[in-house]
């Protein structure tokens, strides 16, 4: 069974841990934009759709750019045709970042609604991560070290590349969420992820800070064209992370 599967399976088991033994509760998760998902997209609205308890979830995005909703490069707007008009989700359960408002105030509002939903916990019950190239991670760019120690939830965040405005979740709602995935697709972050583990925690690499810090981790690796041994060893230098890998 590939990584895909398996994380879908794990999501499965922990929305129907929490709604048996808390009847009527509501499970929450947070999900990345770009390319990465786009597999788990076609899972879940595919092989898994009648196995996965809608009724039970709450869908929120873990960031998006700050662009209006029918733009291309909108994380809403990939997962609105590629998952979401594909599932049975009522609307009123799908909590989207608005990327066609002002930045800082959607971060403010964001931030305000999501406090409000979790309660005390201030964290979901899972996050699902990916990995950029430079090493970032929920639109948490190097050198934006503010958003790896705020205490808000969500805060405004800037491509450095691009001077693109987005809308982070940061490291304290990560913390505080219960179960922290991250998925990776394809070859290509091996050398971000090599370097990742050969300054484990710093602050130069977000998501590496994150792993480090984040309780129990898991990476799933999609992976057809890199030997297993090499992911492997470059993972077990990362000693709180557990790897799926195909």
């Amino acid at each position: 069974m590939n990584p895909s599967e398996i994380l879908t399976k794990q999501l499965i088991r922990a929305i129907n841990l929490k709604t048996v033994h808390n009847p009527g509760s509501r499970f929450s998760l947070a999900i990345s934009g770009g390319s990465s998902p786009l597999k788990l997209f076609g899972l879940w609205s595919g092989k898994y759709l009648d196995k996965i308890n809608w009724n039970s979830l709450d869908l929120f995005w873990v960031d998006e750019r700050c662009v209006s909703p029918d733009n291309p490069e909108s994380n809403y707007g990939t997962a609105k045709k590629m998952l979401l008009d594909k599932i049975p989700l009522h609307k009123d359960h799908i909590h989207r970042i608005q990327g066609e408002n002002n930045p800082a105030s959607e971060a403010n509002r964001y931030d305000g609604f999501v406090r409000s939903y979790l309660g005390n916990i201030q964290g979901y019950d899972m996050v699902i991560l990916g990995i950029g190239g430079d090493g970032h991670t929920s639109s948490i760019f190097p050198g934006q070290d503010h958003l790896l120690k705020s205490k808000k939830i969500y805060e405004e965040s800037v491509n450095p590349n691009t001077g693109q405005k987005r809308v982070a979740l940061t490291s304290n709602g990560i913390f505080n969420s219960h179960i922290v995935f991250f998925y990776i697709n394809g070859a290509d972050k091996l050398s971000i992820v090599e370097n990742i583990s050969m300054n484990y925690g710093k602050l130069m690499f977000p998501a590496g800070y994150i792993m480090k810090n984040a309780s129990d981790p898991f990476v799933f690796w999609e992976n057809s064209l890199i030997a297993s041994e090499t992911i492997t060893k470059i993972i077990d230098k990362m000693p709180n992370v557990q790897l799926i890998i195909s």
